[in-house]
């Protein structure tokens, strides 16, 4: 984590990018919330319609970077989001289980969509916590492979028809 932060900080030029210090969420086992604007800071706005969850491992994986940035605004213009509440994350994860309920701690969604390189459950809309969870490839691993695109439109089409949009 603490490399992760270096390259985001000296490479990508970005400053404070954490809710916590790592070291005192990792040791505990904490997942790590941050956003592509800075620190996480919801003030009174704890619930969302969606929120996209990207679970980064490597530092190529992360919403800061531009390629990825870049085909992660084309998947959400083709979903033709307007006018619904939106929260995007980054996060660091050491036990995936956890997850939902540590989400909950900070905020809630009715569909969330789960970003990672080795999805589980893919494409299938679960009920976790108080809203639904959907897992597909990140924009990411599209990038790397290109196969994968199919498969993350199909899934989410699915988060467009159970958000009525």
């Amino acid at each position: 984590m603490k490399d992760y932060l270096q390259y985001l900080q000296e490479v990508l030029g970005l400053q404070s990018l954490m809710i916590a210090e790592p070291s005192a969420n990792a040791a505990s086992g904490r997942t790590q919330f941050f956003t592509p604007q800075g620190p996480l800071d919801l003030g009174e706005r704890k619930h969302f319609e969606l929120i996209f969850l990207n679970i980064v491992t490597q530092e190529k994986e992360s919403f800061f970077l531009p390629q990825v940035r870049e085909l992660f605004d084309k998947m959400k213009a083709a979903m033709k989001l307007r006018n619904i509440q939106i929260l995007e994350l980054d996060c660091t994860v050491e036990d995936r289980s956890l997850l939902p309920s540590q989400l909950a701690e900070i905020c809630e969604g009715k569909v969330v969509v789960v970003f990672s390189s080795f999805p589980k459950d893919i494409g299938e809309l679960i009920f976790k916590g108080p809203g639904k969870w959907l897992e597909t490839y990140s924009p990411s691993y599209l990038l790397e492979d290109a196969s994968a695109k199919k498969v993350v439109w199909n899934d989410l089409q699915k988060v467009m028809k159970e958000l009525a949009l």
